[in-house]
């Protein structure tokens, strides 16, 4: 392994932003925010790789930091789109932050908000809608079970991503009625799976489980290095 010289580690400890947001891949900064806001698996991978390569690590930082704090949709309550994200940067005090993302998208070839769009409406004091499930196919282990995550319940804290992902069997012609809630270290490259829900024919959940902590790691080749790889590059 290699190892970094320690006045390397010191210099970048003195740096504005993370330690481990110059070590690894910047696009993992902003990625699963990308998710969170419509864009898929392939979509945001495009975007978080051009993202990283035009801002600096803090200013990725901060653009996740104020993407993830919406939870609901600005011009849709029940849904967060890639509009949403550009009225995000565009509100905030860095304008290099809105022309980077409207290059990265462009450059992805990625379906976008026309300039210059009205303000979106105020929020009324009125409780938020329940959001909308967003499932995403992210694709097949080499065993043909295939894993979709609901990109409206992603959650980053610190260097821990969470979200609710659903399972389809080789062969099956509909996923599980079983959803999970998996917690994923990017870091120790671990998942931790926190909860099950079951859902009748209607989609209403009929059973809850919560499970203790148990992080284990991520084997290549399975739907959970698939479900890794989504939130942590």
């Amino acid at each position: 392994m290699r190892v970094l010289p320690l006045a390397l580690l010191v210099s970048l400890a003195g740096c504005a932003g993370q330690l481990r947001d110059y070590v690894g891949p910047r696009s993992s900064i902003v990625t699963p925010q990308l998710i969170r806001y419509g864009l898929d698996l392939v979509q945001a991978r495009c975007v978080g790789e051009r993202l990283g390569g035009a801002l600096r690590p803090r200013q990725l930082r901060l653009f996740a930091r104020a993407a993830g704090a919406v939870r609901q949709g600005y011009y849709d309550s029940g849904e967060m789109t890639l509009r949403d994200l550009s009225w995000v940067a565009t509100s905030m005090d860095d304008p290099e932050v809105r022309h980077a993302l409207d290059r990265a998208v462009a450059a992805c070839g990625v379906a976008y908000v026309i300039r210059d769009v009205a303000p979106p409406p105020a929020f009324t004091s009125a409780p938020p809608a329940p959001r909308r499930s967003a499932w995403l196919n992210l694709g097949a282990a080499t065993s043909g079970q295939s894993i979709a995550i609901d990109a409206s319940t992603i959650e980053e804290e610190g260097r821990q991503r969470s979200a609710w992902f659903r399972l389809t069997d080789p062969g099956a012609s509909a996923p599980s009625a079983d959803t999970f809630l998996l917690r994923i270290d990017c870091a120790s490259r671990t998942i931790n799976a926190k909860a099950r829900r079951r859902h009748d024919p209607a989609g209403a959940v009929s059973d809850n489980v919560e499970y203790p902590d148990n992080p284990l790691p991520v084997e290549g080749g399975t739907v959970m290095e698939i479900a890794f790889l989504s939130l942590c590059t």
